[in-house]
């Protein structure tokens, strides 16, 4: 398994400063770099500041990559298609995207909107395809309080996506977050999954928003064991992305990332 870190919390909050985010960028990817994560992920709005040319001429000086922009569906197809075309260009490998985010007031407990799922399924058989011809892959990530994320709706969603077209990115923590078992989903999922998000938690801590009490890595009481125990016994060789939500950090986000990668590699060897 490789490693990578989400990049996006040293910037969001620059999106509208360009030469912030360009510099607080570069930032990022010297810090994960000088942690030894081999990828890093990001949100979209990089497009808004650089080049694909760019990003990649200042990851290859760090000698990391990146290895996806994260999007999400309600963005529409023809934005979706210009992230796919400016990950591939960077030298990225997956464009990962969710499900378009429920109202604030909406929870867990809410029925599922069938049309909406069969609706996403439409947009990403589609979406996938331009990526299949763009040279990269799409990822279908069951975030919490989106229209895909508890497993009745996982697996309908799956029911009607090509897997050729449509891989999964899996996440233990918005899994828990979203009532499904992990462990089962990977098992049951092997053949589709293809990347994968990693979170800890710690129930001791007031939940930030919508049970987002995410911790480093080996700091929460999430089951990191039995999730990367279930990931090799599907001999899954991909990328394992760590990150931490802005106001989750520990100190700042080159700590978070720090604690994080001792895990992976103390604990599991990556």
């Amino acid at each position: 398994m490789k490693t990578a870190y989400t990049g996006w919390m040293w910037v969001n909050q620059h999106v509208e400063n360009p030469n912030r985010f360009r510099s607080q960028f570069i930032q990022c990817v010297k810090e994960l770099a000088y942690l030894e994560y081999e990828y890093l992920e990001n949100f979209p709005f990089i497009r808004r500041h650089f080049t694909p040319g760019e990003v990649q001429k200042i990851c290859d000086q760090h000698g990391v990559s990146m290895s996806a922009l994260y999007c999400n569906l309600s963005e529409g197809l023809d934005e979706l298609k210009r992230d796919a075309e400016y990950t591939a260009a960077m030298g990225g490998k997956y464009l990962i995207c969710s499900s378009r985010n429920w109202p604030e007031d909406q929870g867990l407990d809410c029925p599922a909107d069938w049309d909406a799922v069969k609706k996403d399924a439409l947009l990403c058989n589609e979406l996938g395809s331009c990526c299949k011809d763009a040279g990269i892959r799409l990822l279908h990530n069951h975030h919490s309080y989106t229209t895909v994320c508890r497993r009745p709706e996982i697996d309908e969603f799956a029911r009607q996506t090509d897997p050729d077209l449509v891989g999964f990115c899996v996440d233990d923590g918005h899994a828990m977050a979203a009532g499904v078992d992990i462990i089962r989903l990977v098992k049951d999922y092997a053949k589709r999954i293809e990347y994968v998000h990693i979170k800890d938690l710690d129930p001791a801590l007031s939940w930030r928003g919508r049970g987002l009490s995410w911790v480093p890595l080996g700091r929460g009481t999430l089951d990191l064991p039995g999730f990367f125990e279930a990931l090799r016994e599907i001999e899954f060789d991909g990328i394992v992305c760590a990150g931490l939500p802005a106001g989750c950090e520990e100190i700042n986000h080159f700590e978070s990332a720090r604690l994080s990668r001792l895990y992976l590699r103390n604990a599991q060897g990556l």
